[in-house]
Order: C-alpha cells, then structure tokens, then sequence
C-alpha cells in the first residue's frame, strides 16, 4: 500500500496550482516533504492528473524493458530524472540502481532475483 492515495495527490496537487504555484505553502499544508510534492508535480506535468495513479504501484519489469531505459539514459536520449516521468516508472532511485547493476554484472544483473530460500 502506497502512503498517499490517489486523492490525496490530487488534493494537494490542486491546493498548489490554486496558490500560485506555492511550493512552501503546500507543503506546510499539507505536511510534505519536500521531495515528495516535487515528484508528484513533475508527475503531474508530464502526465497530468491520471499519472499521479501509477506512482507507488509494485510492477515487475522485464529484462527488456529495463534495458530499453538504461539504453535510453546511457544514449543521452533521456536523464534519469526524464527518463522515470517517460516510461512511467516510480521514480528515478529505480533506474540508478538499475544502471548500477548494469554497470557491475550485465544484462544478467537485470534477470527477476529468486524469491525464498534457496
């Protein structure tokens, strides 16, 4: 479960654009961080209204298409700041790691980890 629904983000999403763009004002409002109002606002740019939905949900991405990002970010096509508003991922913590992983074991880094004990 995600710590802010949906309406949530919309309400505060809503509160800000009504004052002026009011990052502090927002934030005291509604007791954010500051982090946390600026994802949802680059989210919100990009993607309107309906991209604050997809944020926080729990999706197992392919090897594929992590590679397609990480091929994108490496490219220059895209920062991983840009890169998470893009393809619609969760924030760009996930492509960092993504890359780090790379870098240190390949493609194989990118595999879906076993889950259990071995």
């Amino acid at each position: 479960m995600t710590k802010y629904n949906f309406l949530f983000k919309q309400q505060a999403i809503e509160f800000y654009l009504q004052n002026a763009k009011n990052c502090s004002l927002t934030r005291k409002h509604f007791q954010l961080a500051s982090r946390a109002l600026r994802h949802w606002v680059n989210q919100f740019n990009y993607s309107g209204i309906n991209g604050l939905a997809m944020l926080g949900k729990k999706r197992n991405d392919s090897p594929e298409f992590k590679l397609n990002v990480i091929q994108a970010v490496k490219n220059g096509q895209f920062s991983a700041e840009t890169a998470y508003l893009y393809f619609g991922i969760a924030n760009s913590s996930v492509i960092n790691r993504w890359l780090r992983v790379f870098e240190k074991q390949g493609i194989n880094g990118l595999m879906p980890k076993p889950k259990g004990r071995p």
